[in-house]
């Protein structure tokens, strides 16, 4: 009677434990919260009673159904059967099991109760020790979210596009990821692509045109919240925001060659015989880059690189750019186009086309870009802007040709005291000292060994 009487007192105690959650107390009622999921806000409704946690219901989420499903459906019984909030994520659905552990993890906060008894880790504890492992510089390195928050920060304001066109407005601080590879010697704009890598498998390749013209930033807070660490990329679609970001491959170093010879763009320009192209309503002048390329003397080379006054710059096969067009007049112009020429492949607003050692400048656009000095009452852009912004090769003298055959040498001083500026000849070279020889019509500045 007394064992008989023993055991049922320890099933009630066994009964009476596994309906309550030790030291937690909660205002009974139902309470609705959201968090961070995969591709937006997940929300829930979780019901209390005084001692547990009795009900919770996925409302609503925007994640794909094909990877969210099976934490929707499954997240909410393991919460409840365990009365903890650290449980592990549903396989395959990480991120948005850790979208529903955030909701409900406020909900417990708004019932009274510290969700960090249930285990809760903040996320502002796991950015901290969150790593990032980055890979294809000459030694792998391994950065952390203190490392990080630690850096100089940079605040955005941008819009996420996921694929129904969908448009979310975020803001938040992070540090940009050019800032971080330059503590290793490395610029993002030296890789043909990056690829990011999330902990749920989640990967994404940023190609080599948008990181020649975009931040790519990696946030610890987004919309006034502690978050993960993930990456931003202002003006680009959702899919290269990367959450709970854990690896970064840096893939394709390019070896930049040196541009020892300058080609005037506007000068050989009239050298070639323009042809009529149709664009959209417009009737406008346009030249062969085949004719562009012979009157500037460029060697083939396996690829040219076409490059915008925008930042944006993509590199084609020779033997596709020998075969477009420049379009020379009208909207857009100078602007790489070809009437086979995939639109994404055109280039608005042309600043150089470079191959090899070669680089065909527009002065027009330079001029927009870097800005422009007078010189003896004239305008244009100053020559040693040039050097700067485009790497050109400094030799101790240079020799300037003439579209009409005149050549002259010129020191290095020299030439970086002028400017290039247009002209009816095309670009000539105006200098501060009397020494240095101007040279109209100049179709060439090229470096001598």
């Amino acid at each position: 009677m007394k064992k008989g009487y023993i055991g049922v007192l320890a099933c009630l105690i066994v009964v009476m434990l596994a309906g309550c959650t030790s030291g937690v107390h909660y205002e009974a009622g139902s309470y609705v919260g959201s968090a961070q999921g995969k591709d937006g806000p997940i929300k829930v409704e979780v019901t209390f009673l005084e001692n547990k946690i009795e009900a919770i219901k996925v409302v609503s989420h925007k994640d794909d159904p094909e990877y969210a499903t099976s934490a929707v459906d499954g997240m909410p019984e393991i919460i409840i059967n365990k009365q903890r909030l650290d449980v592990d994520a549903v396989s395959g659905a990480t991120l948005t099991s850790r979208g529903i552990i955030g909701a409900v993890a406020q909900c417990v906060t708004d019932a009274g109760a510290d969700p960090l008894k249930l285990g809760y880790a903040s996320v502002d504890k796991k950015t901290d020790g969150q790593e990032v492992v980055i890979t294809g510089l000459a030694q792998e390195q391994i950065i952390t979210g203190d490392e990080i928050k630690a850096m100089t920060p940079v605040s955005f304001d941008a819009v996420a596009v996921d694929a129904s066109g969908t448009e979310t407005p975020t803001t938040g601080i992070g540090v940009r990821l050019e800032d971080i590879l330059a503590q290793y010697g490395a610029s993002q704009k030296n890789f043909d692509a990056i690829v990011l890598n999330a902990t749920d498998g989640y990967a994404i390749e940023i190609p080599r045109d948008v990181l020649a013209i975009r931040d790519v930033i990696i946030a610890y807070e987004i919309n006034g919240t502690a978050t993960d660490l993930r990456t931003v990329v202002p003006d680009e679609r959702a899919m290269y925001w990367v959450k709970f970001l854990n690896k970064i491959e840096l893939k394709g170093l390019v070896t930049q060659i040196e541009t020892k010879n300058l080609a005037m763009m506007e000068t050989a320009l009239l050298l070639c015989t323009p042809e009529e192209y149709k664009y959209y309503d417009a009737i406008d002048q346009a030249v062969p880059t085949s004719q562009l390329l012979e009157k500037t003397g460029g060697l083939k080379t396996d690829t040219v690189e076409v490059a915008g006054i925008d930042g944006w710059a993509r590199t084609e096969t020779y033997d596709l750019y020998n075969n477009q067009y420049l379009k020379t007049t009208g909207e857009d112009a100078p602007m790489f186009i070809g009437p086979d020429l995939p639109e994404g492949m055109r280039m608005k607003d042309v600043l150089y086309n470079k191959l090899g050692e070669d680089l065909i400048l527009s002065v027009t656009n330079a001029e927009q870009k870097y800005g422009t000095i007078t010189i003896n009452g004239r305008t244009g852009v100053a020559i040693e802007k040039i050097f700067q912004e485009l790497k050109i090769a400094e030799a101790a003298r240079y020799k300037l040709i003439g579209s009409d055959g005149y050549e002259a040498e010129i020191s290095l001083q020299d030439l970086k005291s002028g400017m290039l500026t247009l002209s009816e000849s095309g670009v000539d070279t105006v200098f501060e000292t009397p020494e240095a020889a101007s040279v109209k019509g100049l179709l060439f500045i090229k470096a001598l060994q």
